[in-house]
């Protein structure tokens, strides 16, 4: 069983969570975009990540299922999505989230490694709102953060722990812009289709963050997320959330 769907039109890819019903992120499904990343199609310019046919983007991680799991085996699915979010951040390609619907979390770590984040124009609510079920961020994820959004805005969203609104989102610079339906997306992919792949990479070298080792995840980091994550308080909120199956 396959949880992510690609679709190729001309020089772009869209790539869209199949993990119904909030595209909540696993093992598997962290695997599968793996391994789409590392076989790129060729001549493929422009990366478009979706939550397909769900009303999530994405809810991020799986908590129900990681709460079934030892402590190793939740480490390795969390650095997995640490490393997903960093290889979508260095990617060569223009890279795109739709956002369709509700990105919390993960979901939301993984749009903002994307060079662009749209969001569908309705009551869907985006955020890295660990912070509220008593779990902390990376280093990379917060330096990739400020980079989209500037330290001011970074604190309030991490410190706040909010779900926004995509008025709000904007407003924070967390998203870019809004958009009512599909064919928002047909004149991006026509005009990103036309553009040279080796000028998009040079353009992209030269504006990401000269501060690599930042995106650095040092295991002692890892750890103590762990160890915040196996504190009985923060178990017992991760132990409320439900996820419909």
């Amino acid at each position: 069983m396959s949880f992510i769907e690609v679709k190729q039109i001309d020089k772009s890819v869209e790539v869209s969570f199949a993990r119904s019903p909030v595209n909540a992120l696993n093992l598997p499904l962290l695997t599968e975009l793996h391994n789409f990343l590392d076989n790129i199609p060729a001549n493929t310019n422009l990366i478009i990540f979706s939550g397909g046919n769900s009303k999530f983007f994405s809810f991020g991680l799986d908590i129900p299922e990681l709460l079934e799991k030892n402590r190793d085996e939740v480490k390795g699915i969390i650095i997995s999505l640490l490393n997903l979010c960093k290889k979508i951040y260095l990617l060569d390609q223009i890279t795109i989230a739709k956002i369709n619907g509700h990105a919390t979390g993960g979901g939301c770590m993984i749009a903002l490694s994307t060079d662009f984040r749209f969001m569908i124009n309705n009551k869907s609510k985006i955020a890295l709102n660990e912070i509220n079920i008593g779990l902390s961020l990376f280093e990379s994820t917060i330096e990739i953060l400020k980079e989209v959004v500037g330290n001011k805005n970074a604190k309030e969203i991490l410190l706040g722990g909010k779900l926004l609104n995509v008025d709000q989102a904007i407003n924070l610079s967390l998203v870019d812009t809004k958009y009512d339906d599909e064919n928002f997306f047909s004149n991006i992919i026509e005009d990103f289709s036309k553009k040279d792949l080796n000028i998009i990479k040079d353009m992209k070298d030269k504006i990401r963050s000269k501060n690599k080792s930042a995106l650095i995840d040092q295991d002692d980091s890892i750890e103590k997320f762990l160890d915040i994550f196996y504190i009985n308080e923060t178990q017992e909120k991760l132990k409320k959330i439900k996820i419909k199956k």
